[in-house]
């Protein structure tokens, strides 16, 4: 009993000091306002990225998490393309207010205009990649700070982005204020993860990469 006793006390200590260790790696920061215009700097000179990308989505009805790895282009002005290489090949194209998915070769095309949901997504792609979207006064923000980077949670002001997302955490390179990783929550508790990696600034992107003609 004394033997078990002590391996009981034991994990507690090292669950607690696990749990001090994680509290401790992030410190809120002092000026965030003096952050996020540091942010709006870095988005003006950058006209375009080009990244691989890797993306985890936990979903509650699945038991395993769903994972795939494609390649991100951005260019402005609001131009994005998110393609899926594996385990399928799907591609979301976000033109100005047109968006185009590929699936499996089949085309749809879709005025983001008439869908008030696409214009929210598109907004929200577009603005965290630009860093816009922390100066837009759509979310609460939360910022904290650890060695190489900031992580700010945004929360949703508006009722109709609060009915699909709860809220959104961003993982902000300290370098250069690049977005090396986005943590979306979905009001039902599913979550998206995406991390980028391999990420290139202001090269030259082929226009038809964002076609949708």
């Amino acid at each position: 009993m004394k033997y078990r006793s002590t391996l009981f006390f034991v994990s507690l200590l090292i669950t607690s000091l696990s749990v001090i260790s994680q509290e401790t790696a992030e410190r809120p920061v002092d000026d965030p306002a003096k952050l996020i215009e540091q942010a709006s700097l870095f988005s003006q000179k950058t006209q375009s990225i080009t990244s691989d990308f890797a993306q985890e989505k936990e979903m509650s009805f699945l038991e395993e998490k769903v994972t795939s790895t494609g390649k991100f282009y951005f260019q402005k002005e609001n131009r994005l393309r998110w393609e899926y290489l594996k385990p399928y090949h799907y591609v979301i194209i976000l033109n100005n207010n047109r968006i185009r998915i590929i699936d499996e070769g089949e085309v749809k095309d879709y005025d983001a205009g008439s869908n008030r949901m696409f214009v929210e997504i598109s907004g929200v792609m577009s603005g965290l990649v630009d860093g816009t979207l922390l100066q837009s006064g759509q979310f609460d923000q939360t910022w904290h700070e650890a060695a190489g980077y900031y992580r700010v949670i945004l929360v949703p002001r508006e009722t109709m982005m609060k009915d699909y997302l709860s809220r959104i955490a961003l993982k902000l390179n300290k370098q250069d204020f690049s977005v090396d990783e986005l943590k979306m929550f979905e009001k039902s508790g599913d979550y998206t993860l995406i991390t980028f990696r391999n990420k290139k600034m202001n090269e030259a992107i082929a226009a038809d990469i964002f076609n949708v003609d």
